[in-house]
């Protein structure tokens, strides 16, 4: 049996910047995209969310709910920096620790008991550790897999620091839970699950049987239906093993043009497959992830038949379910396009003699040669027609994409 420690340092960047700046402590402030019309809140500080600001919310209204707010500028170089030192803290307690997002580490302890004492006293260390060497403040979930410790960090943080989950609790613990602290279910698929079954608890959702719940939400039943039963399977992977591109993109202008929103989408696949060539990597999917004009956000996994790390191969297979991801009028805000599990691109000799893609080798040659006069000239030097509307939208420097993670 695992033992997986899942900590978490709510509200990341806002809570970073407090550490920093002792200016900004004990007062509502927040971290946000820029200072315009319409900058989002990225993140809010405890004293700023006892004002009902969150994340999300325009800072135009967050203004409005505390006119005392101190507004920061996003500052990802540091929240890097802060995450690599953390990383670097826990990774004295066990070799196997992975970067989650901003603010989130998993750490894989298993079979360190004989050495490092039991695994709630390790747990406490670490939480320790954190609050006196960067006066940041962790709650941290135990259990026996990621999933469930990542639920456990999140459900304690307002009352401890610290929740075991024993072995074979899982489901007594999950169950009487509310939908949205299952990771994975957005806005979208919660309401799809509230009003066609009407789910109020993680519970609840495992008791559905799976034929039914796949009539529902499709493909992504079973991997629901697994969460939400406490099963996760994952393992803890280091950052040298877990390799992963996105890329972003923020509109100037909300909009719900099919034909522009198409032409940023294809802009990110192939920004993205431009930073695989050149690790010469491939994937077999990828996630794109909106969020729309009303803080409402959809995400759909692309899945190709083979690894690939073509653009057009891919872009194809997002025109598919192009409708199914912008089923919503609402304009879009924001895009992101996210590669994982990347893989070596090897090459392999065919088998047959038949050809499958007749146009592969001329595809392959137009791509290594754009490559070559975009590192030498920059992105815009030549470009598809496709993505014309964002060079338009781009024009005046309103917008563009943010990379690298």
């Amino acid at each position: 049996m695992k033992d997986v420690l899942h900590i978490e340092v709510p509200s990341f960047p806002a809570t970073v910047e407090q550490a920093v700046h002792s200016s900004y402590r004990d007062r509502p402030m927040v971290v946000a995209s820029g200072s315009g019309g319409r900058a989002i809140v990225l993140s809010a500080s405890g004293e700023a969310r006892q004002e009902g600001i969150h994340r999300g919310m325009l800072l135009g209204q967050a203004l409005k709910l505390e006119h005392r707010l101190i507004v920061v500028d996003s500052n990802p170089e540091l929240y890097q920096r802060a995450m690599n030192a953390i990383t670097d803290q826990v990774s004295r307690y066990s070799p196997y620790v992975e970067p989650i997002r901003y603010g989130q580490v998993a750490i894989d302890m298993t079979g360190t008991t004989r050495l490092l004492g039991r695994i709630k006293d390790s747990a406490y260390r670490i939480h320790k550790d954190i609050r006196e060497s960067f006066r940041l403040t962790s709650s941290i979930g135990i259990s026996a897999n990621k999933l469930v410790s990542s639920v456990a960090a999140r459900y304690i943080r307002q009352y401890a620091e610290l929740f075991d989950v024993l072995p074979g609790n899982e489901r007594t613990f999950l169950d009487p839970l509310e939908l949205k602290m299952l990771p994975g279910i957005g806005h979208s698929t919660d309401q799809v699950l509230l009003e066609e079954l009407n789910l109020t608890s993680i519970g609840m959702l495992a008791a559905v049987p799976i034929n039914k719940l796949i009539l529902v939400i499709g493909k992504n039943a079973l991997t629901l239906h697994q969460k939400a039963r406490g099963i996760d399977l994952s393992p803890v992977m280091p950052p040298e093993q877990r390799l992963e591109i996105k890329e972003e993109y923020t509109f100037s202008e909300d909009s719900n043009d099919d034909q522009l929103i198409m032409g940023v989408v294809y802009y990110l696949i192939e920004s993205g497959c431009t930073r695989l060539r050149q690790k010469n990597k491939k994937v077999n999917s990828f996630r794109i992830f909106c969020r729309y004009s009303d803080s409402k956000i959809a995400t759909r996994t692309v899945r190709l038949p083979e690894a690939t790390h073509k653009e057009y191969l891919m872009f194809y297979h997002t025109q598919k379910i192009f409708e199914q991801l912008f089923e919503r009028r609402t304009r879009v805000r924001y895009l992101s396009i996210g590669f994982e599990n990347l893989i070596q691109a090897a090459q392999q000799i065919s088998l047959f003699s038949k050809v499958i893609d007749p146009d592969a080798a001329k595809h392959g040659d137009l791509h290594q040669a754009m490559d070559k006069l975009r590192a030498r000239h920059g992105y815009p030097v030549i470009r598809f027609g496709l993505t014309e509307p964002v060079a338009l939208e781009t024009r005046d420097g309103a917008a563009g994409s943010l990379v690298r993670i």
